[in-house]
């Protein structure tokens, strides 16, 4: 079948959102299927966030996904958060092609964090709320990354037959890739990997790491990121690292001695726990976000805010050469299976085949002959 994946924003990018999509054009085109891929382009759209050459952009990115689906006789849309949603939805109606929505996260949970005031928050969560519920409920079908978001959808009017929860998984071809680099660094080093947007709660991070340099005054943190470093305030052994590929991303994660994920917005799937996990690291998260996690068996999980015990979970491995080994090696073997991310692949080309089979057959216009 003929698939448009639609996502408002810059692509290729290393961001999670991005890196799902990716995978999964080359793992439907793999299995057969034509795939088209439908973005703001390679460098627009870079900062997150409401802003209003977003409102431009999404006209543009609507446009163009309707001339793919007319132009290449496309028979679903499949797009990827609101706003690729909300131009999914004009084009599905004004095409009659179906349309499935994939939801990354809930608007109510990340909107607010683009925002510092309170006022600000309290309405960007309002605002965020509407959404969730008007959107997702259009759509012939809905793909949730998170058993959470999942609950979200459905409390929005989502049917429960027309909603499916998939995680997503490592491919392959990553997980063989994700120990690629050299040794690891000689003073104690903390890694975390991944956007700096506020849902990351960073800064968060950046106070958790001054109580573990309370306690090991050698410890380095180091945030890989394609970013610049304007959103993450200096601080005490705390280095922003710029890089431009996943091949960067993986050799700074193989010197790291702890791997870091503090975000506590529960709706999403932090990929970078599958890079993570692929790398063989011993992982510290918050609950919120360790999604794909057994405490004390493939990582470290501490309750949301809690900076004392995020710190203490910190020093504690950084101490343990072996504690880190035994968790590495046990979220490296949970990532490694090739049949999870067949499955993903599976439930996705199930649910197109279940979609078009409930969509009348669309008439295609026969040359008359004498």
């Amino acid at each position: 079948m003929r698939v448009a994946l639609a996502i408002a924003g810059p692509y290729p990018a290393l961001r999670g959102s991005q890196v799902l999509v990716g995978q999964l054009a080359r793992g439907l085109r793999a299995r057969g299927h034509e795939v088209m891929l439908v973005t703001y382009g390679r460098h627009l759209g870079d900062r997150p966030g409401l802003r209003p050459e977003r409102l431009v952009l999404d006209a543009v990115l609507a446009l163009r996904l309707w001339r793919c689906v007319r132009g290449a006789a496309v028979d679903l849309i499949h797009a990827h958060n609101y706003e690729a949603a909300l131009a999914g939805l004009l084009v599905a109606r004004a095409t009659g092609r179906p349309l499935v929505y994939h939801g990354h996260s809930a608007l109510a949970e990340e909107l607010p964090t683009y925002a510092r005031g309170a006022v600000a928050r309290r309405w960007l969560g309002r605002l965020g709320r509407l959404l969730d519920g008007a959107v997702p409920r259009r759509a012939d079908f809905c793909i949730a990354v998170t058993e959470e978001l999942g609950a979200r959808l459905r409390r929005a009017g989502v049917p429960a037959t027309d909603l499916a929860c998939i995680a997503p998984a490592s491919v392959p071809e990553e997980v063989a890739r994700g120990v690629d680099g050299g040794p690891a660094a000689a003073d104690a080093l903390v890694c975390y990997a991944g956007n700096l947007d506020g849902y990351q709660n960073l800064r968060f991070l950046v106070d958790v790491f001054a109580r573990v340099r309370a306690r090991l005054p050698r410890a380095r943190l180091v945030l890989v990121t394609h970013e610049g470093a304007a959103a993450v305030r200096a601080a005490p052994g705390v280095e922003v690292l710029r890089v431009r590929s996943y091949g960067e991303v993986r050799r700074r994660l193989a010197t790291a001695h702890v791997a870091v994920c503090p975000r506590t917005e529960r709706s999403g799937f932090p990929m970078k726990l599958l890079n993570y996990m692929a790398a063989g690291k011993a992982i510290v998260a918050a609950a919120g976000s360790a999604k794909g996690l057994r405490d004390g068996v493939t990582g470290r999980i501490v309750p949301d805010g809690d900076a004392a015990a995020f710190a203490a979970a910190i020093v504690e491995l950084l101490g343990d050469p072996a504690e880190r080994a035994r968790l590495g090696a046990a979220a490296r073997r949970a990532v490694e299976s090739p049949a999870a991310w067949e499955q993903v692949l599976q439930r996705i080309e199930s649910i197109y085949q279940h979609v078009l089979a409930r969509r009348p057959p669309r008439l295609v216009p026969v040359a008359c002959t004498e």
